[in-house]
């Protein structure tokens, strides 16, 4: 049983236009299609609609290393991301920890996929939709 799973995915795009779409949380509902279904500003700060309910969005970049770290709820357990160059273009690099009540079965059938399927999204949305 593996309760993370690393996934990455070549973008053809600049470093940091594709730097500074994905450490914009207001970006992830955009591409986090199976997870984030809205995100909401206040006074407060942010916060991201989930399957799993309302909770706080933050994040923490730095361009010089390419970390951004999703954190939602506490910031306790972040969601760690990385962006490294390649040549002309990126490869984003994503660790998604498995929700605590999610049965295995669902975690493979839908949780992975589900990355998959955003990473996808996300390479899209960086090579053909952006300026």
């Amino acid at each position: 049983m593996n309760n993370i799973s690393t996934q990455s995915i070549s973008i053809k795009r600049d470093y940091e236009s594709a730097f500074n779409y994905i450490s914009d949380p207001l970006n992830q509902k955009e591409w986090a299609i199976n997870f984030i279904q809205e995100i909401r500003s206040t006074e407060e700060g942010l916060f991201a609609l989930t399957p799993f309910g309302e909770t706080p969005i933050r994040m923490k970049s730095d361009i010089d290393t390419g970390l951004i770290d999703i954190l939602m709820g506490d910031g306790k357990n972040p969601t760690p991301t990385r962006l490294i160059k390649n040549g002309e273009g990126c490869e984003y690099i994503f660790s998604l920890r498995k929700p605590v009540n999610m049965p295995e079965q669902i975690w493979q059938a839908e949780g992975i996929p589900g990355l998959i399927e955003e990473l996808e999204t996300l390479k899209s949305i960086l090579e053909n939709k952006l300026p």
